[in-house]
């Protein structure tokens, strides 16, 4: 009897020590089991991610080139505008956004109008074109020393608009393009603040109120595409530059930078005077336009722009 008793109570214990062990599995089983929940939990949860400011290339660079240029403005009377494209830059530095008077820097456009027709068949760069007498106007140029009507070809006046400024054979270029084509050029190729509304030299509409007029942001941006060959091909875009070397006003940007070779239209008048251009040295090349109104000195303003210009070409040669 005694004995069975001794058995019945080793039996419980045993049944006891089996339900704790069995406890203590479930348990660890059910902490494994919310360990991995919470690493599943954890390793679904977005990583938040530090994100990093987008800096153009060149944005420190054309920060402390506008300051420089911006000093140099400020020391003369007449109101600038600037355009830079440097070749290590994503993006250009432009100073100044009013359309004002383009001057004689508004031919570019024809230029590249004429180029353009060219290109698509609809203009003969070899044909002849007679200059009347009636034609002739002053200002800049050459053929309005020439007597009789002389005749010359639409390439060899497209040469004598930008290297000699002429504006008698800028105004029979318009004649022969046609104006409308012009503006259109103008517009399709995204120069939206640039306006043709004048013959060179047509004072009448000057008192009427229709002037030419254009931005440092349109002309830098025709030079850009000009020198990256995207303005209309890559054999008429160098055929233009070309033409564009021969400018013979070297007074602005060649007269800063005599090491430098460039392909650039000037443009003049009471007040005003532009340049504006590609740049090419040390074996690569970039986009300098400066654009000047409301200048009381002449002499003044041409220094003041030589010195942006080797401002500018300081920055690129860094």
């Amino acid at each position: 009897m005694r004995k069975g008793k001794i058995l019945w109570t080793i039996s419980l214990l045993l049944a006891f020590w089996g339900i704790i062990a069995a406890g203590c599995g479930l348990l660890g089983e059910n902490k494994k089991a919310q360990e991995g929940m919470a690493s599943v939990a954890t390793a679904g949860t977005p990583v938040e991610v530090q994100e990093t400011e987008h800096k153009p290339a060149g944005r420190e660079q054309r920060l402390q080139l506008e300051s420089s240029l911006r000093e140099l403005m400020d020391k003369d009377s007449a109101k600038y505008q600037v355009y830079v494209f440097l070749p290590q830059w994503d993006e250009p530095l432009i100073m100044g956004e009013e359309p004002q008077s383009s001057a004689s820097i508004i031919k570019i456009f024809i230029l590249g109008t004429a180029y353009e027709l060219a290109e698509r068949g609809q203009l003969n760069l070899n044909q002849q074109v007679t200059v009347h007498q009636a034609d002739m106007v002053g200002g800049a140029g050459v053929i309005n020393g020439r007597s009789g009507e002389p005749v010359y070809t639409v390439r060899n006046l497209l040469e004598l608009m930008i290297t000699e400024s002429d504006n008698t054979a800028t105004n029979v270029l318009m004649d022969t393009i046609g104006i409308e084509r012009i503006q259109r050029f103008m517009k399709v190729h995204g120069f939206q603040d640039s306006v043709l509304q004048r013959k060179m030299m047509d004072f009448e509409a000057l008192r009427a109120g229709r002037d030419n007029f254009t931005t440092a942001g349109d002309v830098g941006k025709f030079f850009r595409l000009l020198r990256e060959h995207k303005l209309v091909s890559e054999a008429a875009d160098s055929e233009m530059i070309s033409i564009l070397f021969g400018q013979t006003d070297r007074e602005c940007f060649p007269q800063a930078l005599p090491e430098a070779r460039i392909a650039h239209k000037t443009g003049e008048l009471s007040g005003v005077y532009h340049d504006a251009g590609i740049v090419y040295e040390a074996n690569d090349s970039y986009v300098l336009c400066i654009m000047s109104t409301d200048s009381r000195g002449r002499g003044n303003t041409l220094s003041t722009m030589r010195d942006m210009a080797k401002t500018v070409d300081s920055v690129f040669r860094q």
